[in-house]
């Protein structure tokens, strides 16, 4: 009975744990989130996903270079 409660023990702290780190990292990086500005929308960066424009020729925001 005892080594069954702690097996859910560790498995609790193992989801619990394995829950919060993918939440984090989720947040640490640039948005997601495309903004649409109408016909003229370009496509953002590959790397950090910012908003770029067709005349850019490296990103503004992380400064890798397109092409």
């Amino acid at each position: 009975m005892l080594e069954m409660a702690l097996a859910a023990l560790f498995v609790t702290v193992a989801v619990v744990a394995i829950g919060g780190r993918s939440s984090t990292t989720s947040n640490a990086g640039p948005s997601q989130d495309l903004v649409l500005r109408g016909d003229s929308s370009d496509l953002p960066c590959p790397w950090c996903r910012a908003q770029t424009s067709e005349q850019d020729d490296h990103c503004p925001s992380c400064g890798q270079r397109f092409g």
